[in-house]
């Protein structure tokens, strides 16, 4: 007697994130589903490089104070994240799927009270 897990999957695709300690920039496979944005060092990496847990995410907006476009900064209690698109297109379309699941956490916990 056993259920399977699946997790369904609300964006995936490479950005480019800077480093925590090492401050340089590293293109990363990264997948959002629910509330977690998990990265990988490529796509076909089964082992997570890093996660970043939005549900307790303070902001997420485009960063312009970083000097690099299309990109965006995830605020989370203690650390900042900053995660560089392509081209304005896929930036606003991560900023719009992980400010849905930053919203749709917020939601559910009000429900919940």
């Amino acid at each position: 007697n056993f259920s399977i897990m699946t997790t369904e999957i609300d964006r995936c695709g490479y950005m480019t994130k800077l480093g925590a300690v090492v401050k340089n920039w590293k293109t990363r496979w990264f997948v959002l589903s629910g509330t977690v944005l998990t990265y990988y060092k490529s796509k076909e990496d089964q082992t997570p490089a890093g996660s970043i847990e939005l549900s307790n995410c303070e902001t997420v907006k485009v960063s312009i104070d970083i000097g690099r476009p299309h990109t965006l900064e995830v605020s989370v209690p203690g650390r900042k994240y900053f995660l560089s698109c392509d081209d304005d297109d896929s930036m606003n379309e991560w900023l719009g799927a992980i400010s849905r699941a930053v919203i749709r956490n917020s939601k559910s916990t009000n429900w919940e009270e």
